[in-house]
């Protein structure tokens, strides 16, 4: 029915934003990538609909965009965890598989971080941290970041 109002009046916000939500809640993320821009005009301010954007587009392997939404959060919302934590672990996994990246390190390490001193006790923060800390060989602070996911598992 979305898709037919779609057709019939392109122009309205309230069929597209319905649309994307739909899209959404069926994770059909591939639908949502050629669509969202168009939302975003309507809402450039909008934390949600970028990130929606960035995960969108990550989810269908478009990195570099994802990045750039994922930026755009965090810079309407510099505390935003879930674009922390996403963007970071983009990084992180560059940085895996190439650790003479320093690019991909350090924002890796200052976006992880970022999502750990936001949420200090989740598990995803401290377990991409994990990681981190393995590849780069800071044995001091892949300790302390165990020490505390192994008291998180046993409360």
């Amino acid at each position: 029915t979305l898709q037919t109002a779609r057709t019939k009046f392109p122009e309205n916000k309230a069929v597209l934003m319905n649309l994307i939500q739909e899209f959404a809640q069926n994770t059909e993320y591939k639908a949502i990538v050629p669509i969202i821009d168009e939302a975003i005009r309507y809402e450039p301010q909008n934390i949600e609909l970028n990130y929606l954007a960035g995960y969108s587009n990550e989810t269908v392997g478009n990195l570099e965009i994802a990045k750039k939404y994922y930026q755009k959060v965090l810079q309407l919302n510099e505390n935003n965890y879930e674009s922390n934590l996403a963007l970071g672990l983009i990084y992180l996994n560059d940085f895996l598989q190439n650790e003479d990246n320093g690019e991909a390190q350090y924002n890796a390490q200052n976006l992880l971080l970022k999502a750990n001193e936001i949420r200090p006790y989740d598990v995803n923060a401290l377990k991409s941290l994990s990681l981190y800390y393995e590849k780069s060989g800071d044995l001091a602070q892949l300790d302390r970041v165990k020490l505390l996911l192994n008291q998180l598992s046993n409360n």
